[in-house]
This record gives C-alpha cells, sequence and structure tokens, in this order.
C-alpha cells in the first residue's frame, strides 16, 4: 500500500481532482488495513468536510491498526460541521475512558443539527456506560444542565447494550475464537430480549440502505429485506451481519478487479456489457473499461463488509436486530 501513497505523491496537490484522489487511495488502503495515517491526517486538514467526516470514519473502522486514533477524534470533536462531530462521536464510543466520555460530552456545544448529534452522543455513551457511570452518580463528570440531562437519560435506558458488549468483543475482536465460542456469542445476542425497533429502523435506513431495499427504500445490491424477520431466525440475522461470508448466494458474490494502473475494484457486479463492468464497492458504481482490465476474479466472499457491526453502538446493533426481526 505504500505504491499507492507514492503515486497519490506524485499527482498535481493543486488539482482539483486530487482530494478525490487521497479518498480513493484511503479506501483501498483500508480495505488491506493499511491506512496510512499521514494521509488522513492531510484529509482531517482538509476544507471539506465531507473528506475530514470521511477520515474520522476511517479513523474509528481502523483503530486496531493505527496509533494515537483516539486523540485524534478527540481534537474533531468540537469541528463547525455536526456530521464531522457526529462521526467523531461514533469513533470515541470504542474508547471507554474519562477522556472519550469528556470529549464525547462536547460535541453537544455545537448548535447546528443538534437532533443527530445528540442521538449519536447518547448511544456512544450507553455503549461505555459502565466506565462512567461510577463518576457521574457523584457528580464528576457533567459540567451543565444539558450533560447531566443525558446522562440522567441514559442511564435510566435499558442496559441492553452493555450487556451485548462481552459477546461483541468475541465476535469482533483482532484475536481468532473458537468456533464454539462465536457461536455460543452470536446464540447469546440473539438471546437478548429488547431492542428499540424505531431506533433499529433509523440506524438500518442510514447504515444498510445503500445495499438493501425494506418498504420500497433503498437499492438492490444485497437481499430484500422484505419479510426477512420470518426467513431467518433471530441468530441467523446476528450471523448475517458478523460473518457475511457465512452463507453467499451466488449472485451476491464479490468481484475483483485490478487495472492495468494498479487500480484493484472490490464489490458486487452491477452490471457488464462488451465494452465495460460496473462494480458497487458499498459506496459507488465505478465503471471498469474491459481493456483497462488486467485481472479479475470471483471471489467466495460476500459484497457485504465484514465488521459492520462494529461500526456502530452495541444498543445500536441490538435496535437494528429487533428491527429486523419484525420484518416479518
Amino acid at each position: 500500500m505504500a505504491a499507492a501513497t507514492a503515486w497519490l505523491n506524485k499527482q498535481d496537490k493543486t488539482s482539483n481532482n486530487f482530494e478525490r484522489l487521497r479518498n480513493e487511495v484511503l479506501w483501498l488502503q483500508q480495505h488491506f488495513h493499511a491506512v496510512d495515517l499521514d494521509l488522513i491526517k492531510q484529509s482531517l486538514a482538509s476544507k471539506s468536510s465531507d473528506s475530514r467526516a470521511a477520515a474520522a470514519r476511517t479513523l474509528s473502522d481502523e483503530r486496531a491498526y493505527l496509533s494515537g486514533v483516539q486523540e485524534l477524534l478527540q481534537s474533531l470533536i468540537s469541528d463547525p460541521h455536526p456530521r464531522v462531530r457526529i462521526e467523531a462521536v461514533r469513533g470515541l464510543s470504542f474508547f471507554s475512558n474519562d477522556d472519550s466520555t469528556k470529549a464525547v460530552l462536547t460535541a453537544l456545544a455545537g448548535k447546528e443539527d443538534n437532533y443527530f448529534v445528540e442521538y449519536t452522543v447518547g448511544a456512544a455513551l450507553g455503549a461505555n456506560i459502565n466506565s462512567w457511570r461510577g463518576a457521574h452518580l457523584k457528580g464528576e463528570i457533567a459540567t451543565n444542565n444539558v450533560a447531566k440531562d443525558l446522562l440522567d437519560s441514559v442511564i435510566a435506558l435499558d442496559k441492553k447494550g452493555a450487556e451485548a458488549v462481552p459477546y461483541l468483543q468475541i465476535l469482533l475482536g483482532k484475536d481468532p475464537q473458537p468456533e464454539e465460542a462465536r457461536n455460543k456469542a452470536m446464540q447469546a445476542i440473539a438471546d437478548i430480549k429488547g431492542g428499540n425497533i424505531e431506533n433499529g429502523k433509523l440506524v438500518f435506513r442510514r447504515t444498510c440502505i445503500a445495499c438493501h431495499r425494506v418498504y420500497g427504500e433503498g437499492a438492490a445490491f444485497g437481499p430484500d429485506m422484505e419479510k426477512v424477520g420470518t426467513r431467518l431466525s433471530k441468530y441467523k440475522l446476528v450471523e448475517s451481519v458478523i460473518d457475511p461470508n457465512a452463507e453467499i448466494d451466488a449472485k451476491y458474490e464479490s468481484t475483483m478487479i485490478l487495472t492495468d494502473e494498479g487500480v484493484i475494484i472490490s464489490g458486487l457486479l452491477v452490471s457488464e456489457d462488451d465494452e465495460s463492468v460496473v462494480i458497487f464497492d458499498g459506496k459507488e458504481k465505478k465503471t471498469v473499461l474491459k481493456e483497462s482490465i488486467e485481472e479479475r476474479k470471483k471471489q467466495r466472499q460476500s459484497s457485504m463488509p465484514e465488521g459492520l457491526a462494529g461500526t456502530i453502538a452495541p444498543s445500536e446493533f441490538l435496535d437494528v436486530l429487533a428491527f429486523m426481526h419484525s420484518l416479518k
């Protein structure tokens, strides 16, 4: 992946396309868990809020492979754009310590788009309730009434998110776990009662409709979710998110293309004609001329990305699970 950075450094940094090229290089590097931290820092300093938000998401998704992630996310918590603050809060939800909690609460200072910022802050706090609950009850965290009221409301909510954390750690951790341990963890999550269906619908709309259709919304790049709660047991729903490669319909297998310029494109084959193929990489459709294809492989791998459950708070995972189970 160093070659991709070297190639980018040879490009015209004053070009209007340079930012897009940098984002594409970062996406490619993330695919191989080999992100260049200096490129991330460049994106974090961008004038584009979209680039800053994308860099914050990459930081949190690649936190196991990068150093100084918490500090970088904390530096974004007062960003003027709410989307960047939301991504920073989401990332900090994976860090269970006082500094992270205080930074998350700081995000509430912004006035723009408070509903979504506050929702994300609440989910982040709920994911780490055990790390701050005692200190809050002693009056050691909240510095204003807004923060106090929010912390109080999180404590008052159902603690199901915290109940799922140890099982998600088994399933999403870097260290491989025995199949028996993974199966038991998935069953334990499936057995957790509760989950807010309405919140799950919001999480699904935010996270999943880029590839899945439900209630007439979304794209048909993955299985239609109509009546999925009837087709799949709750255990199978958990497995489908945690391990999308466990059972793959052939039509949703991933295709990998290597171009003659060394660019790798991987995702769902959307369409093909005599001159080109169209690949959906989970974010956008990319058209590749056949004459530029160096190598093409069908992969026994789902076009749905792995680790999706790690990109949302544990409470949100239970909510979206409850929503999918309700689709009957």
